[in-house]
Parts: C-alpha cells; sequence; structure tokens
C-alpha cells in the first residue's frame, strides 16, 4: 500500500460513537474568532530559544478533538502524498479534510507553524467544516 487509501478507508477511520467529541469539535469550530486564527510566535521568554507557535487552547483543544474523532490517521502517508489540493473557494471533500488534518498536525510535530498556516489561509476552518458536514448529515 502507498499510504494514500481510498476514501471510504479514510471515512471508515472516523468514529461516529465520539458524539460528546464531535459536539466539543463542533462547537469550537463555531467559536474559533480571528483572534484562534492570527497565531502569535514566541520564544518563551528566552532570547536564546528559537520561536514557536503559541497556540490558542480553542486550538489547542481541536488538535485533541480531531484525534479523538478519528480525523488523524496513521493510514494517510502524509510525507509521501502530501497535503490534498485546496482552495478557499472550493469545499474540501470529508476524505481530503481528514487527508489535510493529518498532514497538518503530523507536520506539526516536525517543524512548527503548520497548523498556524493553516488557521492563517482557512484551511483549518475548512477541514473542520467539512468533518462537521459528514458527521452531522444522517
Amino acid at each position: 500500500m502507498d499510504g494514500n487509501p481510498d476514501n471510504i478507508q479514510l471515512i471508515n477511520e472516523l468514529d461516529r460513537s465520539k458524539t460528546d467529541a464531535w459536539e466539543e469539535l463542533r462547537l469550537a469550530a463555531k467559536e474559533m474568532t480571528a483572534e484562534d486564527r492570527n497565531v502569535g510566535w514566541t520564544n518563551g521568554g528566552n532570547k536564546n530559544s528559537l520561536s514557536y507557535p503559541a497556540y490558542s487552547k480553542r486550538i489547542d483543544n481541536i488538535t485533541s478533538l480531531l484525534y479523538a474523532v478519528g480525523a488523524i490517521t496513521p493510514l494517510y502517508n502524509w510525507r509521501s502524498n502530501g497535503l490534498p489540493d485546496y482552495s478557499p473557494s472550493k469545499e474540501l471533500n470529508v476524505a481530503d479534510a481528514i487527508r489535510a488534518a493529518t498532514y497538518i498536525v503530523r507536520s506539526e510535530r516536525f517543524g512548527d507553524g503548520a497548523i498556524a498556516k493553516a488557521a492563517e489561509i482557512g484551511l483549518l476552518d475548512s477541514i473542520l467544516y467539512s468533518l462537521i458536514k459528514w458527521y452531522e448529515k444522517d
């Protein structure tokens, strides 16, 4: 397998039974502010340290919730397959939302700022919108 499962395999990773996590995710997405999306950088007060993004509690919570609902998956090899095509004018399908969520959250572990960039350009909102729309249908 090339680490790029088909859409059905990815969607099957989502866990509808985590109703509390889905509701928290829906609420967090609804309450996202411009301040959340405009991530600042800090060195933690140590001028000899490299800067890193200072995410809001809401974005930290969203990241945890994406794991909880199954939107971050080891099935998708984000390094080999990259970020799906994204345009603010085009809605992500749910499988591409999973791919994008996996890409930005996993890549954050190897280089600070992926989540910050996704929040800044609207990709994080698009991911949340697609996932929540999928969950709320049916």
